[in-house]
């Protein structure tokens, strides 16, 4: 997560994970489209570019 647009990464704690999940996110989409980032390490527009046959 990016700290005051300066590029700076922050990692975020297993509370603010979890937030984002109950709390943050409030479609099952989104709540898909970050955990793949999250678990793979991979960008939102590799993501996104994603087929059903790559999973």
């Amino acid at each position: 997560m990016k700290v005051s647009g300066n590029g700076q990464g922050k990692i975020l704690s297993q509370e603010e994970l979890k937030r984002l999940f109950t709390e943050g996110f409030l479609s099952p989409r989104d709540r898909a489209l970050f955990g793949i980032c999250l678990f793979t390490g991979c960008r939102v527009s590799e993501a996104l570019a994603l087929k059903k046959t790559d999973i």
